[in-house]
């Protein structure tokens, strides 16, 4: 016999060469613990398991087609189970039983303990069937598509549209979309959604409840659809505007309000003229526990905020209030008039044509209490936040074992001959030690899993009368029906019961026949105790606070008319602002030519920007000309409220795919 080693290169080089039925002849004449450690082995093992799929398909057909009705049935019900050899445990369960040549033949374990209760299979005699022309189709309504403009979020300052990326991909404003999607499953959209090819934000994706905090499928939209197989791409364009109402929330601070006012501006002129916005984002800074600024403003219509003391009818039509320590950061504004200090700074402003007295805007006090509460709980502010990454992983390694319980079930619950071999390789997988490596904590499992397994009602397994659990008080002095909450009728409440009666610590139920069945996983909530959610912003390993008022300003000063826009760090150095503070401007920056580049203007840099640094001087920083062109391109394409960072993040996430 040749050694397993050779055994597993023989088969790969089969499969590598595309011949995987040759492969699988020879898999099946293997011994069987030589079948078990094929099963096991990575890629090997996968690659048959998903042939033994179809293969035992193809023998029921011709089954079926020989009249050979229970040769058949034993393949069908091993066509669905043969997915199962992705599973290590349900191989040696399947290996050690011999199944696999035994499937081929006539499924005698089948026929003596049947793993699922199963009618007689009756054919529908024929019938007449209507022509094509009596029957009504339902009417698919057009997709109509809408104009940028019309896509902006409702930030209550309809002045300034940002505009949402995403929706703006599926009404084909850029990345022509598959004019064959228009309807898929939810997964299917979520899919194209964040292909990376398709440059939309997982950011937005998030803060529109596509994706939830792990970059998963959002339970929302799963439940929006109310179970439907597939979704229209009009129905998922009006779930996401409906997701942008509040998401984005622009308010100004009222004049008397304004923070640091007593400060020393590097431009006075910054001083005279400055203005203020506090930006609310849904889902960012949840956690925070303190804050430094805006802690006396409040809402109170839908342009502005106001001091407590101040009574102003509320002429918003927002759901909730806020107040000004819910901001996930604030800026300042002002304008200045452009003379140069400097032989040195008046060539670098020349070459993007800045004249004497132009007008620009200059971006000052960007700054939030929500990252500096972050960098309060540690130096490392990436540790801060949850891995979405990371725990994607759990999940889905938690549902994976979850599956495995729903396969397995079955086939422990109905082989007597299994019971002892099943036990101990339970032992031997320790499947259930291996879950709560992951931090799983309770076990449970539903009614219907009791009556798919056994074939018998549930209320078997309940050690109290229908009556006594209607009833039942919800502490020891009485009080409120325990399960009021779940239904004035019995059956709902006893479900209750059982529910309660099996989500604990234990993994296991012994049945009454001295089986053992398995508990699906309770999956455990997040620990957001010392870390922070990720934001719709969160980039890299962190925050960029910088996007949402770089973008903000940059399409106000357009629409102001000022004749471009500046930002740099010498304000807050002025103001001894803190180093961490300080170096985030420079992120600000960077987002000026991600805001080109999303204009299709990415290669017209040095004609539109000058970056000026080291003269310790308040023109260190970044100008960016408002040529007719850019104005243009703004007025035709918009600005987005997200955007990735550019070709390099492209680059970055297609690396790490």
């Amino acid at each position: 016999m040749a050694e397993r080693k050779e055994i597993l290169s023989d088969l790969s080089s089969k499969i590598a060469d595309g011949n995987i039925r040759e492969a699988y002849r020879t898999f099946e004449d293997l011994p069987v613990v030589d079948q078990i450690a094929v099963s096991i082995s990575p890629g090997v093992g996968d690659a048959l398991a998903a042939y033994e799929v179809g293969e035992f398909g193809r023998r029921a057909k011709t089954n079926i087609q020989d009249k050979d009705r229970l040769g058949a049935a034993g393949n069908i019900a091993l066509a669905g189970l043969a997915g199962l050899s992705l599973i290590p445990l349900f191989r040696f369960l399947r290996g050690a039983k011999g199944v696999t040549k035994s499937a081929t033949k006539k499924a005698d374990a089948l026929t003596e303990t049947p793993l699922i209760k199963q009618e007689t299979l009756q054919l529908a005699p024929p019938r007449d069937l209507p022509q094509v022309k009596d029957v009504e189709l339902p009417e698919i309504l057009p997709f109509n598509t809408k104009p940028a403009k019309d896509l902006a979020y409702q930030t209550t300052q309809t002045a300034l549209p940002l505009q949402s990326k995403a929706r703006k991909f599926l009404h084909g404003h850029y990345k022509k979309i598959d004019p064959k999607a228009n309807e898929l499953s939810p997964e299917g959209w979520v899919k194209i959604l964040t292909n990376p090819n398709n440059e939309i934000p997982l950011g937005e994706l998030r803060i529109l409840n596509v994706l939830d905090e792990l970059n998963e499928i959002h339970p929302k939209l799963i439940k929006e659809a109310a179970g439907s197989d597939k979704i229209s791409k009009g129905f998922l364009d009006n779930y996401m505007a409906r997701q942008q109402r509040d998401a984005l929330q622009i308010r100004n601070s009222p004049p008397s309000n304004l923070e640091s006012r007593s400060a020393n501006f590097v431009r006075p002129e910054l001083k005279t003229s400055a203005q203020e916005k506090l930006y609310f984002v849904r889902g960012a800074g949840e956690q925070r526990t303190n804050s430094n600024h805006y802690r006396n403003l409040r809402l109170q219509n839908n342009n502005a905020i106001f001091p407590n003391n101040v009574a102003v009818q509320d002429a918003g039509n927002l759901p909730q209030r806020i107040s000004g320590d819910d901001a996930y950061v604030f800026d300042g504004v002002g304008q200045f008039k452009v003379l140069p200090t400097s032989d040195e700074i008046a060539e670098k402003l020349d070459k993007i044509g800045v004249k004497d007295d132009d007008v620009f805007d200059s971006i000052f006090r960007v700054q939030s209490d929500y990252m500096t509460n972050l960098r309060e709980l540690g130096p490392d502010v990436s540790k801060n936040f949850i891995n979405p990454k990371t725990q994607a992983e759990k999940i889905k390694k938690i549902l994976r074992y979850n599956k495995f319980v729903d396969e397995i079930n079955p086939i422990l619950a109905s082989s007597r001959s299994m019971d002892t071999l099943a036990s101990t390789a339970i032992t031997r997988m320790d499947a259930a030690n291996d879950v709560r490596k992951l931090g799983v904590k309770e076990f449970t499992i539903e009614p219907e899993d009791i009556e798919k397994i056994t074939g018998r009602s549930y209320k078997e397994s309940l050690d109290k009368t229908p009556e006594e659990i209607f009833s039942m008080p919800a502490g020891p002095l009485g009080g409120p029906q325990k399960y009021f909450d779940a239904g004035p009728k019995v059956e709902d409440r006893l479900k209750a019961y059982f529910k309660d009666l099996y989500k604990d610590d234990s993994a296991i139920v012994d049945l009454k026949n001295g089986a053992i069945i398995l508990k699906k996983a309770v999956a455990p909530k997040m620990d957001f105790s010392n870390k922070f959610k990720i934001d719709p912003y969160f980039e890299k390993s962190t925050s960029n606070e910088m996007k949402l008022p770089v973008r903000t300003r940059v399409l106000e000063a357009v629409l102001r008319g000022s004749d471009g826009i500046h930002i740099g760090n010498a304000q807050a150095i002025n103001e001894q602002a803190p180093q961490v503070i300080v170096e985030k401007y420079a992120r600000g920056e960077k987002e000026i030519q991600n805001i080109l580049n999303e204009l299709g203007l990415g290669n017209k840099k040095k004609e539109l920007t000058t970056r000026i640094t080291g003269t310790g001087s308040e023109y260190d920083g970044t100008f960016l000309k408002f040529t007719d062109e850019f104005k243009k391109a703004v007025a035709e394409k918009g600005i987005d409220a997200f955007k990735l960072g550019g070709p390099v993040e492209i680059d970055r996430m297609l690396a790490e795919l």
